[in-house]
């Protein structure tokens, strides 16, 4: 555990906020630019391409990240939700947002407390496809259906806020979590 504790963190996942992508074309399950240039108009969607295709196709370098491109405002966007949920205060009322903060559940630092996993610095496009699976119903459980209560409101648009924020974000732990996670054993 020491070992894998004292490995340095890297970033995986650059999250990159644009109006336009390079295109792209679907190889097995990786989208690979054809171009360098960002000529397509990124109209709503997270395009997540390898950082180096040669590396990664060519040699299957495992160290290799990705650079995730999402719509402008996207981070500010997700920040938002991920911290607030949406909600507003107007004079002295308090205006409910779409949704539960993940913060609540996932902690300050959204690397999971207890048994609700860490999110932090993950693939955008794997959290968008869990959150669309629970909000569909493809995914059950107990713990699911918390979150299908906290996602059951948010739009796509929504979705992909949420993502690349909490890809951007940096997995380390916070003296916080470590003192719940710990008072919890």
């Amino acid at each position: 555990m020491k070992y894998f504790a004292a490995i340095p963190y890297r970033p995986w996942t650059r999250v990159v906020e644009t109006d336009r992508v390079p295109t792209t074309r679907i190889v097995g399950n990786l989208f690979l630019p054809t171009s360098v240039e960002r000529l397509e108009p990124i109209a709503g969607r997270l395009i997540e391409v390898p950082e180096d295709e040669e590396q990664t196709e060519l040699y299957r370098n495992p160290r290799v990240g990705f650079v995730a491109y999402a719509p402008s405002g996207s981070l500010e966007k997700g920040k938002d939700l991920v911290t607030t949920g949406g909600m507003r205060v107007a004079g002295n009322t308090i205006i409910q947002g779409r949704t539960t903060p993940c913060v609540t559940c996932h902690g300050l630092d959204l690397m999971g407390v207890a048994d609700v996993p860490p999110i932090a610095g993950r693939s955008p496009s794997y959290l968008a496809r869990q959150m669309w699976d629970i909000q569909q119903g493809t995914r059950n459980g107990a713990a699911v259906q918390l979150m299908k209560m906290a996602i059951s409101r948010l739009t796509n648009d929504d979705i992909e806020s949420i993502v690349a924020y909490v890809a951007s974000r940096p997995p380390v732990r916070t003296v916080e979590t470590t003192t719940t996670a710990v008072a919890q054993r």
